[in-house]
């Protein structure tokens, strides 16, 4: 009788080229002596050429799948870059846009304050620092000053000129009670 067996140790999942070294262990079993014919060595070199196929059809099988596993991994890492890219895109436009809008609100804030100071009289241009500003500030202190001072001098003339009615007043009235 003969068996074809694989070797022990031997892994099911080898490379095509260890598969191609490797050849099945054939044993014979010692019973009854039988001449081999040209059938049976037919059968055992078959089943062994089909044993290699199947081995190369699952090495290739394996193979096939972990390829489909990378190019799996191979997309999704694609997609991702591409939403990041997409992402990265949208928060650009969004920053020109509040970029935009913002110039736009300077544009519009100057053109208002130019149309403001060509309608006064003043020259703001001269007050750009603070040196100007503060020559500016004491010119209009001297004006307090002038007008208090003026204040002061109106209001004493006003108490005078109350005393003087007054007093005027008084007169009168006197005059008409010993007129009767």
């Amino acid at each position: 009788m003969l068996r074809v067996e694989e070797r022990r140790g031997r892994s099911p999942l080898l490379s095509k080229a260890a598969i191609d070294k490797t050849t099945p262990e054939i044993r014979y079993e010692i019973g009854s002596t039988v001449p081999l014919i040209a059938r049976d060595s037919y059968v055992a070199e078959t089943a062994s050429k089909i044993e290699q196929l199947q081995a190369t059809v699952r090495l290739m099988s394996r193979d096939l799948s972990q390829l489909a596993a990378k190019v799996a991994d191979l997309q999704q890492t694609a997609e991702q870059d591409q939403r990041w890219q997409n992402f990265q895109k949208s928060e650009k436009r969004s920053k020109e846009a509040k970029l935009d809008e913002l110039l736009r609100s300077c544009r519009d804030l100057k053109g208002r304050l130019d149309r403001i100071e060509a309608r006064s009289s003043g020259d703001f241009h001269a007050y750009n620092s603070f040196e100007a500003v503060s020559r500016k500030l004491a010119e209009f202190e001297t004006f307090r000053d002038e007008a208090r001072r003026i204040e002061r001098t109106l209001t004493l003339k006003a108490w005078l000129l109350c005393a003087a009615v007054g007093a005027a007043a008084l007169v009168i009235v006197l005059a008409n009670a010993l007129a009767h």
